[in-house]
């Protein structure tokens, strides 16, 4: 789906946007009423100046329920299903929310509180549909740990209370390359080692710079083979030509979405991070990104469960 889609049905009667919206799952098709062992209802219009245009009702006990019972939109009642749809739009296309909030007219704190929903579907999503372990014989994957704390100008300003890593696992079977990222409390082997051991199959070659806790990987059951490249000597290695620039190349992107957001808070990184991921491995190009996310929410809300 792409604007000039989403436009044309903002434009048209709202039976075709609540069609449309049925067809992918997103809102019930019909509503069972609970209390009549499971008996259709009926969907009836409202007043002109709802919001939604229709409702549920029982043609036995008489009940109503709201359109959106059982879905996301639930979770937002007063921002019409257009302007819902487009947030997601814009979220899937990684517009800033600033952006989004002045494009739709919505005040930035709806729109956040929107966005980091949408942010802990990635999260739920990655967590039953699981991107790990990847790797395996004849792959190369780089690991590397980054800070991510804002840095203060000029020395002036407030400063981290504490520093806060970000451990990567990179695999570069795929261009540009995919991986896997965490946060992490301390950078020793204890922490390190067995998170490679929990994302990576056997046979899989390690590659990393010489920091301490990476010293003994070759001794895990799943790494083949670990190389090091010394970058306080070079970036690529000249005898081998090991290095980490895929994994340095995601820091910098990771960093950059950051500066874009003028930072995070430390609880929100992880599903900052999430996000990432699940772009990464299950968003798909720019023409698809938006209907792989439109896929997501069927997982997450059952929307046909009969209303109580």
């Amino acid at each position: 789906m792409d604007l000039n889609e989403l436009i044309n049905l903002q434009r048209g009667p709202l039976t075709d946007v609540v069609a449309w919206l049925q067809c992918q799952q997103l809102l019930a098709n019909p509503l069972l009423c609970s209390q009549c062992n499971n008996r259709v209802m009926e969907m009836k219009q409202r007043n002109g100046n709802h919001v939604d245009g229709f409702f549920w009702r029982c043609a036995g006990c008489r009940k109503r329920r709201s359109l959106r019972t059982n879905s996301f939109f639930e979770e937002f009642p007063r921002v019409s299903l257009v302007a819902l749809l487009r947030v997601i739009f814009y979220f899937t296309k990684d517009d800033s929310q600033r952006r989004i909030a002045e494009t739709l007219k919505l005040s930035r704190s709806l729109v956040s509180r929107i966005c980091r929903r949408l942010q802990d579907m990635c999260s739920v999503d990655l967590q039953q549909r699981p991107i790990i372990p990847f790797g395996g014989p004849a792959a190369v994957v780089k690991c590397d740990e980054s800070k991510f704390n804002h840095k203060a100008k000029y020395n002036r300003g407030r400063r981290p209370h504490r520093q806060v890593w970000v451990f990567g696992i990179i695999t570069t079977e795929y261009s540009p390359a995919r991986g896997y990222f965490t946060i992490v409390d301390r950078r020793d082997a204890a922490t390190l080692c067995p998170i490679i051991e929990q994302c990576l199959l056997p046979g899989s070659e390690v590659h990393t710079d010489d920091w301490g806790a990476y010293r003994n990987l070759a001794r895990l059951p799943n790494v083949c083979r670990h190389k090091v490249v010394v970058h306080a000597r070079h970036f690529v290695d000249p005898r081998t030509g090991v290095h980490t620039q895929e994994v340095e190349s995601c820091w910098s992107r990771l960093k950059l979405g950051l500066k874009r957001k003028k930072g995070i808070r430390r609880e929100d990184l992880q599903a900052y991070l999430d996000e990432a991921m699940w772009r990464q491995w299950r968003g798909g190009d720019h023409t698809q990104i938006m209907i792989n996310f439109i896929r997501v929410f069927p997982q997450h809300f059952n929307v046909n469960t009969p209303a109580l």
